[in-house]
């Protein structure tokens, strides 16, 4: 398994696709928009800073722009996964890390606020700079940082510079991934104690089987009526357990509601039968569609079964 900032960011991008703890209605919109943000920037930074040697134009002002969007693109990285650590609640920040934070403050000082770098420090290190625009290469460029009596030289080596910033990036994002395996761990751990497919209970064939009513038949009227019920009981059970666990929205509420709609309509039509073999033949193909679309329901929740009580 590969470790480079790109190849976590894509895992954790598609976990939070596939992991019931990060679906929409789980997370909520706040939280969910904060968190795919944060991947689409790293995503996006990553590919913009990886450029800067096809950008450089041996242009001055372009090549200027190139520098300065290098350097954002460090700190667009740095702050995804901030934002990244603060969506699961991780107590982490860039500056924690002794080279993102000289990576932040070379950014700061260089593009940030080149006039007023560094006025937050205690005691405040106030800085102005200059980017060497004629002394642009395809994998470096140079400042020079004023601070009060004397000046620093920076040189900006692009490959070694990125490759620290993303190296150092990569262990938080490690612990971000980690933090969503753990709780998605759990999560599957408590729901698989209680399977969704048990709500049928052990008689479900039989109430299906003999819901399809014989309109001439009086007693076998009777019965499909009280199937139908019974059917829809266990259909609701199933739909109120599926809102309880949090996740209806996600899963099966169209097959819950076409069931439900399908008993309503069987239900109707026995009620309204002319108990001719047209009004047979009618409710046969209706029962027919019913029990089709029940084994696809049956089908959903076996399959979701069998995902929460598989591993991470």
């Amino acid at each position: 398994m590969t470790n480079s900032l790109a190849a976590i960011r894509d895992r954790i991008h598609r976990k939070s696709e596939n992991y019931f703890t990060f679906s929409y209605r789980s997370r909520g919109p706040d939280k969910w928009r904060m968190f795919y943000g944060a991947t689409d920037a790293l995503l996006d930074a990553s590919m913009a800073a990886s450029a800067f040697d096809k950008a450089v134009r041996a242009n001055s002002a372009i090549d200027l722009l190139v520098c300065y969007g290098f350097l954002q693109a460090l700190y667009i990285q740095q702050d995804a996964v901030w934002t990244l650590s603060r969506a699961l609640g991780l107590d982490w920040r860039p500056n924690n890390d002794s080279r993102i934070k000289e990576i932040r403050d070379l950014r700061n000082r260089l593009t940030g606020h080149p006039a007023l770098a560094g006025e937050n420090e205690k005691p405040p290190r106030l800085s102005s700079a200059i980017i060497a625009y004629h002394d642009v290469k395809p994998d470096s460029f140079s400042g020079h940082i004023y601070f009060d009596g004397r000046i620093e030289q920076a040189h900006v080596n692009v490959p070694s510079v990125l490759k620290a910033n993303e190296e150092r990036l990569a262990i938080q994002l490690l612990a971000v991934e980690a933090e969503m395996d753990n709780r998605e761990r759990q999560f599957r751990s408590e729901q698989a104690k209680k399977p969704f497919g048990n709500l049928f209970g052990t008689d479900f064939d039989y109430l299906i089987q003999r819901l399809r009513p014989e309109l001439d038949n009086e007693g076998r009227v009777v019965q499909a009526t009280t199937h139908a019920a019974m059917i829809r009981d266990r259909v609701n059970l199933l739909k109120q357990e599926l809102t309880s666990r949090s996740l209806d929205a996600e899963y099966l509420s169209y097959e819950l509601s076409v069931a439900l709609d399908g008993l309503d309509l069987i239900e109707r039509m026995i009620a309204e039968s002319d108990r001719s073999s047209k009004s047979q033949n009618e409710i046969d193909i209706v029962c027919d569609g019913f029990v089709t679309n029940m084994d696809k329901l049956r089908n959903l929740v076996a399959e979701l079964d069998k995902k929460l009580s598989s591993s991470v």
